[in-house]
C-alpha cells in the first residue's frame, strides 16, 4: 500500500484547463484595469508638471478661452510683427488732408469812416473792400450831423443778400449816433457799404467804423 502512493503522479492539465485559465486570468487583469483607470479626480491639483506631459501634445482646445495672458509669453520668442502697408489717404479725413483742417482764416475785418463834410443825398460815406468768402456778422457805426432843417433821413449798410436801413428824425442842427448790423453769407469776395441820405449840407463826425466777424 505504501509503495503505491509513493509511485502514483498529479497529472499535468490538460492543454484545454491551461487555455481556460489564461482567458480567465486575462479577464480578470482587464477587470481590474477598467477599475483602476485614472482620471482627474484621482490627481491632486498641483502635482503634475511639464514633464508630465508630451511635447506640443496639448492643443487650442485644451486650453481655456482668454486664459493665457501676456505673464506667460517670452518676448524674446516672438518674431518681429511685419508693418502694415501704409494707404495712401491715411492721413486724411474725410479725404481732406491734415493740412487742410490747419488752414488759418482772417476771422475779422475793419475800416475807418472819416468824416465826410456836405455829402450828398445817397453818398457812400464808408466801405470795407475786399472781405473773403464766408459767413459774418456785419456792424457799422457813424455820428451823423444834420446842419439843414429838421426833416426824416436814413443811412443804410449795403451787403450781400439783405440790407440794413435805419430811418431817424434829427433836430435841426443836432447829430445821431447811428448804428447799423446784419448777419449775411458769400459765397465771393464783398465790401460792406454804408450810404445816407442829406439835404446836401449835412456831416459825418468823428469817426466811424465797419466791422465784419467771420461766424463760420
Amino acid at each position: 500500500m505504501l509503495a503505491t502512493l509513493r509511485t502514483r503522479r498529479i497529472p499535468r492539465p490538460s492543454t484545454a484547463l491551461v487555455v481556460a485559465f489564461a482567458a480567465l486570468f486575462t479577464a480578470l487583469g482587464g477587470t481590474s484595469y477598467a477599475a483602476l483607470k485614472i482620471t482627474g479626480a484621482n490627481v491632486a491639483n498641483g502635482t503634475l508638471t511639464g514633464a508630465d506631459v508630451h511635447n506640443r501634445s496639448l492643443g487650442a482646445k485644451e486650453h481655456k478661452l482668454d486664459s493665457i495672458g501676456g505673464a506667460q509669453v517670452k518676448e524674446a520668442s516672438l518674431g518681429t510683427v511685419p508693418s502694415a502697408a501704409k494707404s495712401s489717404d491715411a492721413d486724411a479725413l474725410g479725404g481732406i488732408a491734415a493740412s487742410g483742417y490747419m488752414t488759418t482764416k482772417t476771422r475779422a475785418y475793419e475800416a475807418n469812416m472819416s468824416a465826410i463834410a456836405e455829402f450828398s443825398s445817397g453818398a457812400v460815406v464808408g466801405t470795407l473792400s475786399d472781405v473773403q468768402p464766408g459767413t459774418y456778422v456785419v456792424t457799422a457805426k457813424l455820428t451823423y450831423d444834420n446842419d439843414g432843417v429838421s426833416e426824416q433821413e436814413s443811412c443804410t449798410l449795403h451787403v450781400p443778400g439783405t440790407d440794413d436801413t435805419t430811418t431817424f428824425t434829427p433836430g435841426a442842427a443836432e447829430t445821431e449816433t447811428i448804428t447799423l448790423q446784419e448777419a449775411m453769407s458769400s459765397n465771393a469776395v464783398f465790401s460792406p457799404t454804408v450810404t445816407c441820405t442829406s439835404d446836401g449840407n449835412d456831416d459825418t463826425q468823428g469817426t466811424g467804423s465797419i466791422i465784419a466777424v467771420r461766424l463760420d
